[in-house]
């Protein structure tokens, strides 16, 4: 075979492969050979002596470029992805390029049109555009939905703003005036003005618990926000677990005394140490308790249970009752904010409905839970499981008796009559512009022996630093002008007044307001109410420093 042969074969071999089919043309555009994979044509193969434009009509238009090949001015025509019918109906798709065929003395003697089917490719290819189109489609959308989303997020940060802002007024509002309330009744019962009578005590005794019950509220609201909006932190260490459940009991065992009901408490000796946040835990049973009395008749049994499960790692808190009871298809409802449940012995009870929400949340917070079990005119259970690691079930075996007093000291409860005379002198100045608290508070102090200027605003108080350094300040962070956020920030500032004992004793008291005071300064954070005998224990603690 000569070596013309070989390349003819090998020609038509790779446009078989490649499903390539060629028209060799001379230069009045008739064909005069035909090569290749036939196939391609179907049943309209071209014939020697056919016109190219009536093979390809496709190339009707494109004259002046065809014969610039022909004059060697033009390397190529091509046009891509022509659709043609096969032979069974279904769409085909062609490549046609033209090229300069040139003859054996280097001539152009006429165009080669090449033919190839690109079907396959053609059809992987629209996929992929119309993925493309599809994933422009999908990013766009995306995209009007991100900008969507934003605009919703912006408003709802707006409104959460503006929720801050309105439980902060609000607590303000209250507080400040349920402050002089409280306070004015605490200076009352340490018979500053005089003694009191019997019936005098007892008025004053519920004038203090109308006003502790109002405080209760509205810690339970802001605390409720703060939960909900995910700003709630725990500050858990390791607690007493027979302390906290025994100083929970007291504070509800008067209560049930009066109503003549019968207190127990069993206490598991297993259960020695609990790793929690102990003021949220005794918050917590201090509400589980105080319903238990609420709603149980005279007569009747109060209990607290601790119990300890080494094997599942749990701790239970078990506060129960033999009261009124309660529906099954009532306990749903009970762990829903403001939700009450309606009967008889309801209507005579009050109550905000947030007590056992809270329980809820905290134990969850602990990561624990609340189960109930009740039955109407039998008495109800609710407990608190929190966690109880072997390693805080064996923590306490390592300790010493004298260990345990040093790592949990004996709390008492002070008398509220005794009043504390702790100052020399020393003096307090008060910048709060509540003019009616502040009096209440400063008549108090000078009780109590220490000596106390009041400033109603930022600018005074500093003023008044100038003229005379005094030995402790208690500021306010709603003030006029100057807030007390940048008077504690100048007081730490300033060389005279750096080391100056600061208390922020505040009625807004919103999620972050203790970290900011304490960051910008302040030895110490209170919230208002607060109780007249913690508040002059605190400064003397901070005056002997």
């Amino acid at each position: 075979m000569s070596p013309l042969v070989d390349s003819a074969c090998l020609i038509d071999m790779l446009s078989r492969e490649h499903r390539c089919a060629y028209l060799v043309v001379d230069r009045s555009f008739r064909t005069r050979s035909i090569g290749g994979y036939l196939h391609l044509f179907a049943d309209q193969q071209p014939h020697i002596g056919d016109s190219l434009f009536d093979a390809f009509p496709e190339l009707i238009g494109n004259e002046d470029i065809l014969n610039a090949i022909l004059a060697g001015n033009v390397s190529r025509l091509h046009l891509p992805h022509v659709n043609r019918d096969g032979a069974h109906g279904e769409v085909r798709y062609l490549d046609l390029l033209t090229m300069p065929h040139i003859n054996a003395h280097g001539q152009i003697d006429g165009p080669v049109q090449t033919i190839t089917d690109i079907t396959d490719q053609s059809v992987i290819q629209q996929a992929h555009i119309q993925q493309r189109n599809e994933l422009s489609l999908l990013k766009d959308r995306l995209s009007r939905q991100n900008v969507e989303l934003a605009r919703t997020n912006a408003e709802l940060r707006r409104a959460n703003r503006l929720k801050d802002e309105f439980l902060a007024g609000i607590s303000h509002e209250v507080r400040t005036p349920l402050s002089a309330i409280l306070g004015l009744a605490e200076l009352l019962r340490a018979k500053i003005v005089g003694p009191l009578n019997d019936e005098q005590v007892e008025m004053l005794s519920r004038i203090e618990a109308s006003g502790r019950h109002l405080l209760a509220v509205i810690n339970d609201l802001l605390d409720l926000a703060k939960i909900e909006a995910g700003r709630f932190e725990l500050e858990p260490r390791l607690v007493a677990a027979h302390q906290v459940c025994q100083s929970s009991l007291l504070m509800v065992k008067e209560l049930a005394l009066r109503k003549h009901q019968r207190v127990h408490i069993h206490l598991d000796p297993k259960v020695e140490v609990l790793h929690a946040d102990e003021r949220r835990l005794r918050q917590a049973l201090i509400n589980l308790l105080s319903n238990a009395v609420k709603f149980t008749p005279p007569g009747g049994d109060v209990g607290l249970d601790l119990e300890g499960d080494p094997e599942q790692e749990i701790v239970r808190i078990t506060v129960w009752d033999t009261g009124i009871g309660i529906a099954a298809e009532d306990i749903p409802r009970l762990f829903q904010p403001f939700s009450q449940i309606q009967n008889e012995y309801q209507h005579d009870q009050a109550g905000s409905g947030l007590g056992l929400v809270m329980v809820a949340r905290l134990a969850e917070l602990h990561g624990g839970g609340v189960s109930l079990v009740s039955e109407p005119g039998k008495g109800s259970r609710f407990t608190m499981m929190l966690p109880w690691t072997r390693e805080y079930q064996q923590w306490a075996q390592m300790l010493t008796a004298s260990d345990m007093d040093t790592a949990f000291p004996a709390r008492t409860i002070p008398e509220a009559d005794d009043l504390p005379l702790t100052g020399d002198h020393q003096h307090i100045l008060l910048v709060d512009d509540d003019t009616t608290g502040s009096a209440i508070v400063g008549n108090y102090l000078q009780q109590c022996g220490y000596r106390v200027t009041h400033a109603v605003s930022g600018d005074e108080a500093l003023a008044l630093v100038r003229h005379e350094l005094p030995d402790l300040a208690i500021i306010d962070l709603r003030l006029r002008g100057l807030d007390g956020l940048e008077v504690v920030r100048w007081l730490r500032q300033n060389i005279a007044t750096g080391n100056l004992p600061i208390i922020v004793l505040t009625a807004l008291a919103m999620p972050g307001d203790r970290e900011r005071s304490l960051e910008a300064g302040a030895n110490a954070y209170l919230s208002k109410p607060v109780r007249l005998r913690h508040l002059v224990e605190e400064i003397a603690s901070l005056i002997k420093g």
